[in-house]
């Protein structure tokens, strides 16, 4: 891929809490959290959730299975869900790779802290430093803006128990907010309303139904009539659902879809394997 701008942006899990395959989540996906983007040859991940073993696998057929490869991964937070799928990531275990991790604390812990804990021998038969793969850790402060291989990325705290991060991923004009674990309140989220201001794409935790939501509140997500409000509000020019579910089946997804498109009709649900070109 060749090219100053965003080229393409690919879901490789969009499942939130908890991987849930099987016969009912077959259109959508039952990976947890994870989004590539490309901006020329330059990758950036967002999330670590069992969708990234996926995309290592496709990562295997580039410069990764060389160990000739370097990538950046932005963290929301670090909630397993969102971090689960590192030990699987194949890139990972070839030497010569260069992964940059950025994201924020976790209460107490610290990035590398959580990123390692998990792969402890009580949890994991592979320590995150017998990785051959070379690894650094950068933790980020709300408002910190940061430039990499081209892409300007702005982040902003919302509404999750343990905090989130949301970020803004912007180059040569075209515009990325990727907003996943955050609960609405009675007023939209002036931080959220500032970073998803004229995005391309706003991707939106849609976590619940409004009929569930009523039975979730204070558990940190939110509803697409109110990612709709925030796209409005933004004058956001597309809304992608995301974060559903375990409970929420491919014919939910539609129904939820169908009525949102009613009112914002550039609304999409965000699917496995799905390829978009900016």
């Amino acid at each position: 891929m060749r090219g100053g701008f965003l080229v393409k942006l690919k879901y490789y899990g969009v499942r939130g809490s908890i991987p849930t395959p099987g016969l009912h989540t077959v259109k959508y996906g039952g990976n947890t959290p994870c989004v590539a983007i490309w901006n020329a040859d330059n990758l950036m991940i967002l999330d670590g959730g069992t969708g990234l073993r996926v995309l290592g696998d496709d990562l295997m057929n580039t410069s990764f299975g060389r160990g000739q490869g370097e990538g950046t991964f932005l963290f929301s937070h670090l909630h397993w869900d969102h971090i689960q799928g590192f030990p699987f990531f194949k890139p990972a275990y070839i030497a010569g790779n260069l992964f940059k991790l950025y994201g924020p604390s976790h209460v107490d812990v610290t990035l590398e802290d959580a990123m390692r804990q998990q792969q402890q021998y009580q949890n994991f038969p592979v320590l995150m430093e017998d990785m051959p793969a070379a690894f650094t850790f950068t933790e980020l402060k709300e408002g910190q803006t940061l430039e990499v291989n081209g892409m300007e990325i702005t982040n902003r705290r919302l509404n999750h128990p343990g905090g989130v991060f949301a970020y803004r991923i912007s180059s040569q004009g075209k515009s990325i907010v990727y907003a996943t674990d955050t609960e609405h309140d009675s007023v939209l989220d002036p931080k959220l309303l500032e970073l998803a201001d004229n995005a391309d794409i706003l991707i939106y935790d849609t976590t619940y139904t409004p009929e569930q939501y009523k039975d979730h509140v204070a558990w940190g997500h939110s509803t697409y009539k109110e990612g709709i409000k925030i796209a409005k509000a933004a004058n956001v020019k597309a809304l992608h659902l995301f974060h559903y579910d375990p409970s929420l089946s491919d014919e939910t997804i539609d129904a939820v879809l169908k009525k949102a498109r009613k009112d914002f009709p550039n609304t999409f649900g965000a699917q496995e394997g799905w390829e978009i070109t900016l």
